[in-house]
């Protein structure tokens, strides 16, 4: 239940945390996917970011007080993105046209990324939480801007 901004910012960091463990597990079969060397590259590069990412979300749970543990929250969001990108990568007579498919599942996370961040910066602010949490989503936040950016860029 969610009575208050602690207990939304708490809500909201766990599911940021879930979707960066979904996306460590997806990013390699998007490079495999992948059959332009860049986005490739970018794919497994970011996979390992996703893994830099979790590393520092999982203090910031241990910075709250009450002792919250990161647990499974489910994300409809990135379930049906997972879908619709199977349902189109099986309709592709062209497998370059792949990487189109699999950029804009790309830039779509990032997006997402970047709004749950959006939030939990806010709800961070107006609940005066510490520095030790608020630098590591800003800096997460900023990496999510960086791979938006260079995804819009390899697709150009």
């Amino acid at each position: 239940m969610i009575d208050n901004e602690r207990d939304l910012f708490v809500r909201t960091l766990e599911e940021l945390y879930h979707l960066e463990r979904e996306l460590e597990e997806l990013q390699p079969e998007l490079a495999e996917a992948a059959t332009d060397e860049e986005l490739e590259e970018f794919f497994m590069a970011h996979g390992e970011r996703t893994t830099e990412q979790i590393g520092r979300l999982e203090p910031i749970f241990d910075a709250i007080e009450g002792e919250v543990e990161p647990g499974p929250v489910e994300s409809p969001s990135l379930d049906g993105l997972r879908s619709e990108r199977e349902d189109l990568v099986d309709d592709l007579q062209d497998p370059n046209l792949g990487d189109l498919v699999e950029a804009e599942l790309g830039r779509t996370i990032e997006r997402l990324e970047i709004s749950k961040l959006e939030t939990l910066l806010t709800l961070a602010q107006r609940t005066d939480l510490p520095s030790e949490v608020v630098d590591p989503l800003e800096t997460t936040k900023a990496e999510a801007e960086d791979g938006l950016e260079r995804l819009r860029q390899l697709t150009l």
